[in-house]
């Protein structure tokens, strides 16, 4: 039995894709323009933390929702 046939497994898999590909494509779009001079450089200083801060609420979002589900 493969690890990723479990259904709750690979919805969170999906998930987390998810998040991280959003991730990515802001950071890249925030780069860009900080690059052509549209926005100051201290916002993408700052955008780390305010990552860290998204993961942290999608971890908790994860496990409000799996404690849901199976109460």
């Amino acid at each position: 039995m493969p690890m990723f046939d479990i259904p709750d497994m690979r919805e969170l898999m999906y998930k987390i894709a998810i998040v991280f590909g959003t991730i990515i494509v802001i950071y890249g779009v925030l780069w860009l323009l900080v690059n052509l001079g549209v926005i100051p450089a201290i916002i993408a200083a700052v955008f780390p933390q305010i990552v860290l801060i998204i993961i942290g609420l999608f971890i908790i979002y994860t496990a409000v929702e799996r404690r849901n589900k199976y109460y």
